[in-house]
C-alpha cells in the first residue's frame, strides 16, 4: 500500500508543480507533463513485461488500468486545482497556458494508456470486485465534495461567492469529478494490494 500512496503523492505534487506560473519552463508545462506521463507509461509497460517473462506475476490488465488512471488523474486534478488557485483567468488565450496545459495532459494520459494497454482486456471476478469497491469509494467521495461545494455556495461570505463565476464553478465541478474518480482508482489499487497479501490468500 505504501507504493500506491507514494505514487499518488508524487503525481499530485507533480501536477501542482506544473501549474506554478513563476517557473521558467523551457517549453509549455503541459507538454512536459504529457511527456512524463507517456514515458512513465512506456517504462511501466516494459517493467511489467519483464516481470511476466521472469516470474509471471505482472499486474492484470485492469490493475494496470487502475495504476495508469490513478497517476494520470492525480496529475490532472492537482494541476487544475492549482491553476484555479492562482486566481488567474484560465480561459484559453488569456496570457497563460494553464487551460491548454490541462488539455495537453489529457492527451498525454490517453497516449500513455495506448502504450501501456495489454493486447487482451479480460476481466475476472477479482477485477469486478475491485471495480465495485472503487465505484463505492468514488461515489462517496463525490457526494462529500459536492456537499462541501453546496455549503460554500450557500453560506460563504459574499466577498468569496462573488469570485465563484459560472466558469469557476464549472471547473470546480470538473475538479470534484476528477477527485471522485481518483479516490476510486486508489481504492481499487489498495484492494488489489490487499488481495495479493499472503495472509489474505490464506484466509
Amino acid at each position: 500500500m505504501i507504493r500506491v500512496l507514494a505514487v499518488l503523492v508524487v503525481c499530485l505534487c507533480f501536477g501542482f508543480g506544473l501549474a506554478w506560473t513563476w517557473a521558467a519552463w523551457p517549453i509549455a508545462p503541459g507538454w512536459i507533463g504529457a511527456g512524463v506521463l507517456i514515458l512513465s507509461a512506456a517504462a511501466a509497460r516494459r517493467h511489467w513485461d519483464r516481470r511476466r517473462n521472469a516470474a509471471g506475476d505482472e499486474p492484470g490488465p485492469y490493475e494496470r488500468l487502475a495504476w495508469h488512471s490513478m497517476a494520470a488523474m492525480a496529475v490532472l486534478s492537482s494541476h487544475l486545482t492549482a491553476s484555479l488557485a492562482t486566481g488567474l483567468d484560465i480561459h484559453v488565450g488569456q496570457g497563460n497556458s494553464l487551460a491548454t496545459d490541462n488539455w495537453t495532459l489529457i492527451l498525454g494520459a490517453a497516449v500513455g494508456w495506448i502504450l501501456m494497454r495489454p493486447r487482451a482486456m479480460q476481466r475476472d471476478e477479482r477485477d469486478r470486485e475491485m471495480a465495485a469497491q472503487g465505484a463505492h469509494v468514488g461515489l462517496r467521495t463525490l457526494i462529500a465534495l459536492l456537499i462541501v461545494l453546496l455549503v460554500t455556495l450557500g453560506f460563504a461570505p459574499v466577498a468569496m461567492t462573488e469570485l465563484l463565476t459560472p466558469f469557476v464553478i464549472g471547473n470546480l465541478l470538473v475538479v470534484i469529478i476528477q477527485f471522485g474518480l481518483l479516490a476510486g482508482f486508489v481504492a481499487q489499487l489498495i484492494g488489489y494490494w490487499e488481495a495479493a497479501r499472503p495472509d489474505h490468500a490464506d484466509g
